[in-house]
């Protein structure tokens, strides 16, 4: 695949960050890919700016900066010693930094774990990471951010599980999923959940001819996307109730590797993180790749 060319990877020298450059690693070394790490600066506290000697408060950030610089170069030097790397330390907002790079270099991946160890981050995701998630166009990486989660998945997956909608937005998803599936050799097992078809004890019989229609023209439909598609064996698992439920039960039955789901397409005040975008990122057991 042409657009994973250049892998971007944003770091803060965090273990977890150490730890996605081993699956960039993995993909760089597939894709023939070129790699970025970047580390953004944060500004200097106003306040402190304020009370400071101004010439004393540039020779601080420049005596910084030029750590940082040192530090980077030594970073998982090793690790990447077979690859073209650059190498950048740049000043300002991280998630900032990273979507400006990506949409002026046409990075073909962003590569950057979600964040969240303790007990009550464990339900959010990194301030960064989801800034990006919102506002960056290219597909982006995140490692598994639930704490069991399989985080020692297969840098080169074997199994991937496509999210899906019933949309044309769906079918983009599906392709994509597909095509790397098929360039990895990977198995593809593609997943929808019918929202509507929620269990209520109540009604589930009266419904259950209305149940099997609804599963029955999703397959229907996304089967004719997949007979298309690059692989047109991949498996689909079509049922009603919650989504994340259901993603996550196609992951663990499968012991897939990776997850791709899908973001909104539009910019604006919502931008491209939405509600179930956000809660498979947070509860996947293993690496997401959003588009």
């Amino acid at each position: 695949m042409r657009s994973l060319k250049e892998i971007l990877l944003p770091t803060d020298f965090s273990p977890r960050s150490v730890d996605v450059a081993r699956y960039a690693a993995g993909v760089a070394r597939h894709f023939n890919s070129g790699i970025t790490i970047l580390h953004a600066l944060p500004p200097l506290n106003p306040a402190i700016a304020a009370v400071g000697n101004a010439g004393l408060t540039q020779e601080v950030m420049d005596h910084q900066k030029e750590e940082t610089c040192t530090r980077l170069r030594q970073f998982l030097a090793e690790e990447f010693r077979e690859f073209t790397v650059k190498r950048m330390v740049v000043d300002g907002d991280p998630a900032e930094a990273i979507t400006s790079y990506a949409a002026d270099q046409h990075v073909g991946l962003v590569m950057m774990p979600t964040r969240g160890c303790t007990a009550f981050r464990r339900f959010l995701l990194g301030s960064v990471t989801a800034k990006v998630l919102h506002d960056v166009a290219c597909p982006v990486w995140t490692s598994s951010h639930i704490v069991e989660g399989r985080s020692r998945a297969s840098a080169i997956p074997k199994v991937i599980v496509c999210a899906i909608d019933r949309n044309p937005e769906g079918d983009r998803i599906l392709q994509w999923a597909s095509d790397l599936a098929s360039e990895l050799q990977a198995s593809l097992v593609a997943t929808h959940a019918i929202s509507s078809l929620e269990f209520q004890p109540e009604t589930y019989y009266l419904e259950a001819e209305m149940r099997r229609k609804m599963i029955g023209d999703a397959k229907a439909r996304i089967g004719r996307v997949i007979h298309a598609s690059s692989t047109p064996d991949a498996e689909l698992c079509v049922d009603g109730g919650y989504v994340s439920a259901l993603v996550r039960s196609t992951i663990e039955d499968h012991a897939a590797d990776l997850l791709i789901i899908g973001r909104a397409s539009g910019q604006g005040m919502l931008g491209r993180l939405r509600t179930h975008s956000y809660v498979l990122i947070r509860e996947s057991p293993c690496p997401v790749i959003s588009i």
